[in-house]
């Protein structure tokens, strides 16, 4: 939409208007350092984060027998994403438990972080997109430590402390495997994270 093509003044309200909306989609959070934002607009900034981690993730895929290879499930062993798999995390619908799976949560959104930079290493042209996920990121995790009603005094912003090098290959192939590895945890930790928030809502009422 060229908003320089017309000089009706209606229009360019409209025009005006759209970019208005567009920014508010794109830009607004984009500083990890906020006040409040609504259990709304977290789910919402992890679904937008669960599709640009999709798009990531079928570029990646073009790559012949690259996602169903049997070496995808020794590599995810190796690499030691976050995850949430199980009971005791209290993440689980069935067992869900607000004051558990909020900190771990907070806590696993920061440790990608790393993750994240070895995406920008091995997937360069899309260098942009990752970092702002990396900062959607930081923004969700800042969000989901103020929805805990009992935050612990030790709670700090930790990352992985995780060598880039020893996750980027010398092979085209092998680090294509990682890379999608990354992409596809990052984006189930992503609906995992979208259904937490939305749970405790629920418990919240």
């Amino acid at each position: 939409m060229d908003c320089t093509s017309s000089t009706s003044s209606s229009w360019l309200l409209v025009c005006l208007a759209i970019t208005a909306m567009f920014l508010d989609v794109w830009s607004a959070p984009t500083s990890p350092h906020f006040t409040t934002h609504s259990k709304e607009s977290l789910q919402y900034v992890a679904n937008v984060l669960i599709a640009e981690s999709g798009k990531l993730r079928s570029e990646i895929c073009k790559t012949p027998h690259l996602c169903t290879s049997s070496f995808e499930h020794l590599l995810r062993a190796d690499l030691k994403l976050p995850e949430i798999n199980n009971v005791e995390s209290g993440c689980l619908s069935t067992k869900f438990n607000k004051e558990k799976c909020l900190p771990k949560i907070y806590s696993d959104l920061l440790r990608f972080q790393p993750y994240l930079d070895v995406l920008k290493e091995s997937m360069p042209s899309n260098k942009n997109i990752i970092e702002f996920m990396q900062v959607k990121t930081i923004f969700l995790a800042n969000g989901v430590s103020q929805l805990i009603e009992n935050p612990s005094e030790d709670q700090k912003d930790t990352t992985s402390e995780i060598a880039l090098a020893d996750f980027l290959s010398n092979d085209p192939w092998t680090q294509n495997l990682t890379s999608y590895i990354i992409l596809q945890s990052f984006k189930d930790y992503m609906q995992k994270t979208a259904r937490a928030v939305r749970n405790s809502v629920k418990v919240s009422k």
